[in-house]
């Protein structure tokens, strides 16, 4: 494990978008979200996947001097294409327009599609909280990464079609409320990150035909076994449900093809954002109280070390959504973002493969 200071990270990655062929104002914009994900714990979306995106470059499926356009608009609705440009410069144009529209008209929906890979969707839950805006986005990816497989089988049919959310807090808290799950049992993210770790997969992540788990990281990025619906063995026809809805949502308000239509490889994803002036139905201060009111609540239970809080939760106690993520922000600032060995030489060899080997961070060193 490597920790790098958050700011070389971020100079390093922008260094290495540049060498991808992007403009300087995009490769800033994503490094920039790409070393927020990981400032914020989740490395599976952080500057782990630059060799994806170079890979996705080399196979035409990413144009990194893109830019996204606006194809149709009305008063409280649009459509971003985003002509395969990097996701991380669609998404704050599709959260924009969103914020904007419903800060007009109360309730706005935009409608994304070909945004290839939109990043952590919970990075535009916070911008459209940064603005006094609550937010819902409904992801799917075009019919590709096929991962996930429907309740009862292990054939790889949806992707992990994540659903995000963000509640505006106005200060009642120092953090705004903001959840952003994939609706199978992990972010394909995850299995990379174990991958790149050389960590085992959790049983409960996975199906086979025989209806063991597939626990081998690398195996299962080769083809091996398939993601449960987020419910797992028990109640999977829950997160199939999500999958569903959210393939179906992103398919329809961007305009986009669903699985079933087109299957490849690659993350191409389509959305529907919809964003809620909340201030139309109530105001800042009954915001403040009722978020108040529901965190006080929530952390006046009895947490007990003998009812278990999961496998993946952080500490005994159960956290609001999006605190986590705040508390880990500022741990990093301060103490540096760890990486696995492998994914500092996965980037240690991307950079000096585009003859950016003296940008390379000190602690990439072999």
């Amino acid at each position: 494990m490597v920790r790098v200071e958050h700011r070389v990270l971020e100079r390093f990655a922008r260094d290495v978008v540049v060498g991808l062929g992007a403009p300087a104002a995009t490769a800033e914009r994503v490094a920039e979200s790409l070393v927020a994900a990981d400032l914020r714990g989740h490395t599976s979306h952080g500057v782990l996947r630059l060799p994806l995106y170079a890979e996705m470059v080399e196979a035409d499926r990413l144009d990194p001097t893109a830019t996204p356009a606006v194809e149709r608009e009305d008063e409280a609705t649009a459509t971003v294409d985003g002509r395969d440009a990097f996701g991380q410069i669609v998404g704050p144009e599709a959260t924009a327009l969103a914020t904007a529209k419903s800060l007009d008209r109360g309730v706005a929906a935009v409608g994304v599609r070909d945004a290839t890979h939109l990043g952590r969707i919970g990075e535009w839950a916070e911008r459209a909280t940064e603005e006094g805006v609550a937010f819902a986005a409904f992801v799917n990816v075009q019919g590709g990464a096929q991962t996930v497989a429907p309740p009862g089988s292990a054939d790889r049919k949806l992707a992990t079609n994540p659903v995000a959310f963000g509640v505006p807090t106005f200060g009642a808290l120092d953090f705004p409320l903001v959840l952003d799950v994939a609706t199978s049992q992990v972010a394909h993210g995850k299995i990379r990150e174990l991958a790149h770790a050389d960590e085992p997969l959790p049983d409960d992540w996975t199906v086979t035909a025989s209806g063991d788990p597939e626990t081998d990281a690398r195996a299962f990025e080769d083809g091996e076994g398939a993601l449960l619906p987020l419910g797992g063995r028990t109640a999977g026809y829950k997160g199939f449900g999500l999958a569903v809805v959210a393939e179906l949502f992103a398919g329809i308000a961007g305009d986009a093809v669903v699985a079933g239509q087109r299957s490849h490889e690659w993350a191409d994803n389509a959305a529907l954002f919809v964003a809620l002036d909340p201030t139309r139905f109530t105001t800042e201060a009954g915001v403040r109280d009722r978020v108040t009111a529901l965190a006080d609540h929530l952390r006046s239970a009895d947490y007990s070390p003998s009812v278990p809080a999961g496998a993946a939760a952080d500490g005994d106690d159960a956290l609001l959504p999006g605190e986590a993520e705040y508390r880990t922000a500022a741990e990093r600032r301060e103490a540096g973002i760890p990486l696995p060995d492998r994914v500092a030489d996965s980037l240690r060899e991307l950079a000096v493969s585009r003859g950016l080997g003296d940008r390379v961070p000190d602690a990439f060193a072999e």
